[in-house]
């Protein structure tokens, strides 16, 4: 069997591996200290994916309520405790639980402590029109 090489006819990468710690973080929304671990800007993603992040909110702090028009999300949680708003509803998560955040509504993320709040964040683009808070 002949394996191929890691890399396309392009010159692109084909494998990506990428540790965390060597992504520079960078504060987005408020309180989000955010690490672009792949994005599409720089990846070759044959997909609608957007980019996956790994994100911590400080204990006690939230992130600015923000909107992404279209574009969906799904965080996971490895360690701590959030208080989420997502358009009019409220819930709350922690670690090893999964959320799904639909496009075009407002949403934030309150770190409840005693430890930070870490995720990983998956975004991707909508195929068509995002139907944000418009009933089925």
């Amino acid at each position: 069997m002949t394996v191929p090489e890691p890399i396309d006819n392009a010159g692109s990468p084909r494998l990506l591996v990428r540790s965390a710690a060597d992504v520079p973080e960078r504060v987005a929304h408020g309180a989000v200290h955010a690490k672009e671990i792949f994005s599409a800007a720089t990846t070759t993603f044959e997909s609608s994916l957007v980019a996956v992040l790994r994100n911590r909110i400080p204990a006690g702090e939230v992130n600015e309520r923000h909107i992404h028009p279209d574009v969906e999300k799904v965080y996971y949680i490895l360690q701590g405790e959030a208080e989420i708003e997502c358009g009019p509803w409220q819930q709350h998560a922690s670690a090893g639980e999964f959320i799904f955040f639909p496009a075009a509504i407002h949403h934030r993320i309150h770190s409840l402590g005693p430890d930070d709040l870490e995720f990983i964040v998956i975004q991707a683009k909508v195929s068509g029109t995002p139907r944000g808070l418009a009933q089925r």
